[in-house]
């Protein structure tokens, strides 16, 4: 009997120790991807093409100590951009053009990850020296798979444009108008 009590009293400590270390503020709220959309610097749809594994940095330092044995936490991933926002994006790249994205991987409160050969939309940002980083606004998701759902909603919230040959994205329209 003791030992399951004590058992899921070092369970629920474990958790509880966890939390304290990635803490958001108080007053922090969740917000719709609608509202990030508007705040995010780029949003693009693009298709990873390869994976490359990045030594610890500026955007990859973890506060535990890093083993070179631990490979695949952090990478860089070559991104297709096939469709770019139609107003207001930061980036005036042609659809087609090969992009180095940096920052991805398991961080110790988030992670930013991706598949190669999948296709994703990403909230994206550009650092001082010109490096394109997931933008995690609200410290929330910054990068959404290609399916059906993600397809209608980001189709709803603005116009994509600037598109690769065959890679137009429908315009969904709710039933109600």
């Amino acid at each position: 009997m003791l030992r399951p009590l004590l058992l899921a009293a070092l369970c629920l400590a474990g958790r509880l120790g966890a939390a304290r270390g990635c803490q958001l503020p108080s007053e922090w709220r969740p917000l719709s991807e609608g509202c990030r959309a508007e705040l995010a610097e780029i949003i693009v749809y693009a298709k990873v093409l390869a994976l490359h594994q990045e030594v610890h940095g500026l955007y990859n330092y973890l506060p535990w100590q890093y083993e070179a044995s631990d490979a695949g936490l952090f990478y860089s991933a070559e991104i297709e951009m096939l469709c770019d926002q139609a107003w207001g994006s930061m980036l005036e790249v042609p659809a087609g053009s090969r992009l180095n994205l940096t920052g991805l991987g398991y961080f110790s409160c988030h992670s930013h990850t991706v598949v190669q050969d999948y296709s994703y939309f990403f909230f994206l940002r550009m650092d001082e020296n010109y490096n394109l980083l997931p933008h995690g606004v609200n410290f929330q998701d910054a990068i959404f798979p290609d399916t059906q759902e993600n397809r209608r909603m980001f189709s709803s919230l603005f116009q994509f444009s600037n598109c690769s040959q065959g890679q137009q994205l429908a315009t969904f329209s709710s039933d109600w108008e």
